[in-house]
């Protein structure tokens, strides 16, 4: 039912839905190049191995 002749009140009646943001690669020439855990910071798992490398 509606209440005026919007035809924006259509649009304003939807429920909005969230959209996730796309996921970001880690940049290449980093320890952390094509790694699955890549959140915008190094993992554990990345920094164990870069820091082994050095010893």
């Amino acid at each position: 039912m509606n209440f005026t002749n919007s035809p924006y009140e259509r649009m304003m009646k939807e429920i909005p839905h969230k959209e996730a943001p796309a996921p970001q690669k880690a940049p290449e020439g980093t320890p952390c190049a094509g790694c699955p855990y890549w959140r915008g910071i190094m993992c554990v798992f990345c920094y164990r191995e870069h820091f082994q490398k050095q010893s």
